[in-house]
């Protein structure tokens, strides 16, 4: 069910020279990049790309890259609908002109080639996992909740393969190291949290 999106997400990198654009791929080696309304720091923000996630290049200017074809920004009483941090205004200081904005990220985090994936060679619990949002940095916490809930019974090996890891939380818990999976079912009271800053677990 989820573990198709593990796979889309699963890219990391060292920063190389990148090609001219052209719709060209590259590929996010930091572990949060924000997605801007602008090529400018001071725009804002839609949305944030996971290390190892590929993006398709549109044009670059000035150390930035468009990554998106411009769309309707959602204006509602001057401010995008769309962005949920820093500038939402509807100007064209702010990349947003006649109602329409595309996507920067600073081309400084984007690598020309596909990075190593930082779970290639996991065994035991770190492979059934290794689809997990922030692999690399919380693998030690993910694997060791992992084992305390399937050895309690809350969720099952099935559990894990379906979802392929940890998801990180974008809503609730934009700004902190918590993550869920999915035990015994789908919905949301199905659903398991995991800090993994302090490997509290809760629901």
């Amino acid at each position: 069910m989820y573990h198709a999106r593990f796979i889309l997400l699963a890219f990391i990198g060292v920063a190389t020279t990148l090609p001219a654009y052209a719709s060209e791929t590259a590929w996010v080696t930091s572990d949060r990049l924000n997605r801007r309304t602008c090529p400018d720091t001071s725009c804002g923000v839609v949305g944030q790309l996971f290390y190892r996630e590929g993006v398709q290049i549109k044009e670059e200017r000035g150390g930035w890259a468009r990554i998106t074809k411009y769309y309707d920004a959602s204006c509602y009483l001057g401010k995008s609908e769309y962005v949920d941090a820093g500038n939402a205004t509807c100007a064209p200081s702010n990349g947003i002109s006649d109602g329409k904005l595309a996507e920067w990220v600073s081309l400084k985090y984007l690598a020309a080639s596909r990075p190593a994936d930082p779970a290639a060679g996991a065994e035991g619990t770190a492979k059934l996992i290794r689809y997990s949002d922030d692999f690399r940095t919380y693998e030690a916490a993910f694997v060791k909740a992992t084992d305390e809930l399937m050895a309690s019974g809350r969720c099952s090996r099935n559990d894990f393969e379906e979802m392929g890891g940890w998801i990180k939380s974008t809503s609730n818990y934009r700004n902190a190291p918590v993550y869920f999976t999915y035990c015994g079912g789908s919905t949301i009271s199905n659903r398991i949290y995991l800090d993994a800053s302090n490997g509290r677990v809760f629901q």
